[in-house]
């Protein structure tokens, strides 16, 4: 007879998990596995599923994974164990759940326990994830309690959508980005919530005359700002953020709904891929 374990404190480091191309042993086959198992894949992970009974979504998960994905339909056993570098358990079966963490323990093999937390030695967080052109934010939130961890982490990506502070990737790529939003650099209530997020991401902003001082004040100490007029002609401020462009940073050019045109003809004229983002339409009714 198994050994009772100890329960395992999780309130311990939090760890992303390189999982690509290693495999996951998931036992059981319910909906909840299913979810799980698409996780894993989408993490690159290859996935074995050992259960006696397969639930349809499993099925239809496995047929479209193709060879990524393998059901073995019985009982589990010890031998399982041999391969895998993480094993999730979810048979619904609490003597079984408790059985495979303990097997997993012994072994030292990261365990997921779904029907119970306690049991295992590493928990799966709530994920959400915020796009910015350098590449996704991935936000995780354990808590304890998953229904919080989901509300905690919607929460932070919508706060992080409408006030985009922190965005801005610190490790410069190959290349940069640039996008040419519609606005006024003077108004930063006249741009859209995406094109605020593209500004907080930036390491370069671009205006024409003197910027938005409350949109400044929500920007990093170190982001160049570049103020278009008598000092700075348009056709240096082009090359300026080719430059830019070519050493990896990011930049956002505002201009006005009028100028977007131009200024797609001058980014196109040096040879700068960019993306346009429309503004706010300014009067009413």
């Amino acid at each position: 007879m198994t050994a009772a374990l100890a329960a395992p404190t999780l309130d311990g480091l939090p760890l992303t998990v390189g999982l690509a191309g290693r495999e996951v042993l998931v036992v059981g086959a319910g909906p909840v596995s299913a979810r799980r198992a698409g996780t894993f894949l989408d993490a690159g992970a290859t996935v074995r599923v050992v259960a006696p009974r397969v639930d349809p979504a499993m099925a239809d998960l496995a047929a479209r994974a193709g060879d990524r994905l393998v059901v073995v339909a019985r009982h589990f056993t010890p031998a399982d164990l041999d391969t895998p570098w993480m094993v999730h358990v979810a048979t619904g079966d609490p003597v079984v759940d408790t059985r495979v963490a303990a097997l997993c323990e012994q072994r030292r093999i990261w365990c997921v326990t779904a029907g119970d937390a306690a049991l295992g030695s590493a928990r799966v967080p709530a994920r959400t994830a915020v796009a910015t052109p350098a590449g996704l934010v991935r936000i995780a939130v354990d808590s304890g309690d998953p229904r919080r961890s989901v509300r905690v982490g919607r929460h932070v990506a919508r706060s992080l959508a409408t006030a985009p502070a922190g965005l801005r990737a610190r490790r410069r790529p190959d290349a940069g980005w640039v996008a040419l939003v519609g606005g006024r650099g003077d108004d930063g209530d006249l741009l859209t919530v995406r094109a605020r997020r593209l500004v907080h991401a930036a390491d370069v902003l671009v205006v024409d005359g003197a910027p938005d001082p409350g949109l400044l004040a929500e920007l990093d100490d170190d982001v160049e700002v570049l103020e278009v007029g008598t000092d700075l002609p348009a056709d240096r401020v082009v090359r300026l953020v080719a430059a830019r462009f070519a050493s990896g940073h990011g930049v956002v050019r505002i201009a006005g709904a009028a100028d977007l045109a131009a200024e797609s003809r001058h980014l196109d004229g040096v040879g700068v891929r960019f993306e346009v983002i429309p503004g706010v339409i300014e009067g009413g009714a």
